[in-house]
Order: C-alpha cells, then structure tokens, then sequence
C-alpha cells in the first residue's frame, strides 16, 4: 500500500550564535537571533493626508502655482510612489474632517478658495487644540497623520486673546499627555513658506488683503516607529518648492542608543571587559590635553543634523571636560556623530552627557505674541501663537523625562 506523504511548513525559526552588540555599550554578548518570517512583520501604515480649508488658508491656494501647493503636491506624491503605505486618504478639516476621493492630481489641482469653500465646514474660525486632539485619536497603531495648516490660533473677536493662548497650550499639552500614557507616539513639525495673496485674519478675524510669503506647517503625527519610516523615506532635502526652512522633532525621553569610545582619539586604554564604555590609563598628549571620543547612532532619535550639533542642547555632568559634537567618521556601525572630549586633567570620573529635549530658538523667533497688524514690525513672517502650540507638544512629553539620551563613560585612572 502507497501512501502519500504532505508536508506543510508551519514556521522557520533559524537560530544561530552570533556577535551582538547591546544598546548599553555593555560588553559583548553570545546571543541567539530569530529570524522572523516576513508574513509575520508589521503591516504598511495607512497614510492619512488632513489639508486645513480655514478661510485663513485661501492666500496659499489662490494663484495657479504657489511654493504651498509645489511643496504639498511633491511630498504626497513621493509619499504615494514609495513603498512606505498602499493607502493614502485625502480629506479637508476645519470644524469637521471631510473626506475627498483618493485621487492626488485631482486633490492638488482643485486646492482653491472656491473648493475650500464648497467642501464646507466651520471656515470662521480654528480651535486648533481640538484639531490636534481629533487628528491624535483618528491615528492608530497602523496608520499616520499628516496635517498642513499655517497653525494660526483664531480667538475670534471680544476674546481675551492671551487666556485663550494659554488655554490652547494646556488643552493640546492634556490631550497629547492622555495618548502618550499607551502610545509610543512621534511628532515631526516641518515649517516651509510660500507666497500669500489674500485675505490675512488676524486674532479678532478682521482681514487685511496681503500679497507677501508666509509660513506654514506639515506635521507628522504617529507611532514613532511609523513616523521614523516616514521620515527616512522622504527626508527633508527631497522637498520641492522654498524647501524645509526649520523643523522641530519629540519623541519620548530616556531612549537608548548605541555608542562607543572610538580608539586612537586619545592616550588611554579601553578596558578590556567594557571596551565600549571604560577607559583606563589616561594621558596627556603632546599639546598637555586629555582627549578622547565617542561615536553614536542618533538616528533613531529622529533629530535633525542642526539640533544634534548645538551644543545648548547637551549636558555634561563633569564641567572639567569640555565637548564638541561634529559628525561621526565613515564606519560600518552606523555611528552618526561624534562626541569629542577634552579636559587639562587627569583624574578618575564617571562622565555623564545628557541630550537634552530643547524646544528650538527657531520656535521663539516665528512667534507672534500680538496677532493684530500683519504689517507691523516683522510680524509678515511669523505665525501668531506657534510658542503655545509648541510648547503644549513639548510639555505633554517632557511630563516625565527631559532628556532624549544619557551616554555614560567610566574613566579609571
């Protein structure tokens, strides 16, 4: 008797030894790594894509061809043809969230203050706090947001505008603080500028007919992890129009990277058990200077290059050592910048830098603190209350920790 034999693969788990490096700069470990069949990873993030149609919005979409619609345009059709999603949702939002069919060409060529006005909603005025909070609770663990809007508070008339900023602040900073509680959220704030020719609202909704640039804001809005992919597959020197001008990055705090003491950097020896973390045997070098370097991967911590090389932006716990971040030496690890260490001194020390959550001097510089004439002072180039808004972001995720990473080195002498 002939019997049939069927096989049926259930799962492949390959398991092999291997060098592994952990994220603490420990020594290195024999560890086992599974192979995970591809079947089982993530799902693409569905991508959806939330244009504000506020009546302050109609100066960007008026003419035929602006740096907003050049800049929208490019960044959602690179969004489209990368591999990154399989679905991107298109829709307006003001006082409502009001879809549009998923045709891109089709969704940039109507943006205009005729189809801004026909796909209704409250145009008056934005409470911006809860458009950030519907769009926080719209984004799932499989999906991404993206908002665009100039982010200009309208209290509206008889209001006491400065109460009303601070009650935005708070609002965005709570509602913000309730979905980090079980979200391992991200937030990438892109400020671009364009050409404006229309009606500007000021806080009390009185307009002014301008034709100058003004700023306006995409925001990414998901689970960090999403976001990073993003992020990586469209970095900021692929948009088209004027371009990125500034951008303002959170995640949660306490992250761990990984790092190294690069050797040849100094006079010093590594310890053997802790070659990443410990140096021993310190000397001067011919200039009477103790000196040595760390490399680390930031990339994980989705800071821009600008951020990570400010030094306003590190804590140093030993002030006998002075630090210079520049970016890391090509190298196989994926080391993207380099701390560089210098002191008169030799001594035994535990040495502690910190990278700290700053909000950016850009933030400050944009704000408008009055909201009433456009025309006055610099106020042409600036958003009336970006800082509030800012700051309720950074303020729901600094709740608990105010530092990005902490990098550790053991100094034995």
């Amino acid at each position: 008797m002939r019997y049939k034999i069927a096989l049926f693969l259930i799962g492949i788990i390959i398991i092999v030894g291997c060098k592994r490096v952990p994220k603490n700069g420990n020594q290195q470990e024999h560890l086992p790594v599974a192979i995970i069949p591809a079947s089982e990873s993530k799902s693409k993030p569905t991508i959806n894509v939330y244009i504000e149609n506020s009546a302050s919005m109609d100066g960007y979409v008026g003419d035929n061809k602006t740096d907003f619609k050049t800049s929208v345009y490019s960044y959602l059709s690179d969004i489209q043809i990368s591999d990154i999603t399989n679905s991107l949702n298109l829709y307006y939002i003001n006082s409502n969230i009001i879809p549009h069919r998923s045709d891109l060409s089709d969704f940039i060529e109507k943006l205009g203050p005729q189809s801004f006005r026909a796909r209704g909603g409250n145009r008056g005025t934005t409470d911006i706090s809860n458009m950030v909070d519907t769009i926080i609770k719209k984004t799932q663990e499989t999906s991404l947001s993206i908002l665009i809007s100039d982010f200009i508070f309208s209290p509206g008339r008889g209001k006491h505008a400065d109460q009303y900023l601070i009650n935005q602040q708070i609002g965005i900073k709570t509602n913000i603080a309730k979905a980090l509680k079980n979200r391992n959220l991200g937030i990438i704030v892109y400020q671009l500028s364009s050409e404006f020719k229309g009606r500007y609202y000021n806080r009390e909704d009185r307009p002014t007919m301008i034709n100058a640039r003004r700023p306006f804001y995409i925001w990414i809005i998901g689970d960090k992890e999403n976001v990073a992919k993003l992020h990586a597959e469209i970095p900021m020197s692929k948009f088209k129009g004027s371009g990125i001008e500034n951008v303002f990055t959170i995640i949660r705090g306490n992250q761990n990277v990984d790092y190294a003491i690069r050797p040849g950097t100094g006079k010093f020896n590594l310890d053997r058990e802790n070659s990443k973390t410990k140096i021993v045997k310190t000397k001067r070098d011919h200039n009477e200077k103790v000196t040595f370097a760390v490399d680390a991967d930031f990339s994980e911590l989705l800071l821009d290059g600008n951020y990570l090389k400010n030094l306003k932006n590190y804590s140093v716990s030993d002030k006998d050592y002075q630090l210079n971040i520049t970016d890391s030496p090509a190298n196989p690890y994926g080391y993207t910048n380099s701390l560089n260490f210098i002191s008169d001194i030799i001594k035994s020390t535990n040495l502690s830098v910190k990278l700290k959550m700053n909000i950016p001097e850009w933030v400050e510089q944009m704000n408008d603190d009055i909201g009433l004439n456009i025309n006055a002072n610099d106020a042409m180039g600036k958003t009336y209350g970006i800082k509030y808004l800012i700051n309720g972001v950074y303020e729901a995720f600094t709740k608990k920790e105010n530092f990005y990473t902490e990098i550790k080195i053991s100094i034995n002498n």
